[in-house]
């Protein structure tokens, strides 16, 4: 099955003039739950819907775990999880204190494998556009 995309117009301010072009945006047709993934993966393997859930509810809390002490978590063939922080800045090293730097977003460096298999993903415009 191919992913959706629709077209959009936006200003390119890159060059001497502003450009108007045109750019092709992944639409997302749906949300899978974390349920439905579990009834999926119970589908195909020897574990229940709910040793699956309970798999994934702890794999949560290790990955948040990790991520508070500093570690990136690798996850097999998807690709690894670190986390993003900051500060303001200041004229002084001494000013910037623990306190100051703040988490911002966790971040997703998708696998080699999964980089090889996007480049055989299908698109369609989406119809309803």
């Amino acid at each position: 099955m191919a992913h959706f995309y629709v077209v959009r117009k936006k200003l390119d301010k890159t060059g001497p003039a502003e450009k108007k072009l045109y750019y092709g945006v992944p639409v997302t047709t749906g949300r899978v739950t974390t349920e439905q993934l579990a009834e999926l993966i119970a589908d195909r393997c020897s574990l229940t819907r709910g040793d699956v859930l309970a798999a994934v509810c702890e794999l949560s809390d290790l990955i948040l775990w990790h991520l508070q002490d500093g570690y990136s978590v690798e996850l097999k063939d998807v690709g690894d999880l670190y986390l993003s922080a900051g500060s303001a800045g200041y004229e002084n090293a001494k000013d910037c204190t623990p306190h100051r730097v703040k988490a911002k977003r966790v971040c997703f460096r998708m696998s080699p494998r999964l980089r090889k298999e996007m480049k055989f993903f299908k698109f369609e415009r989406y119809p309803f556009e």
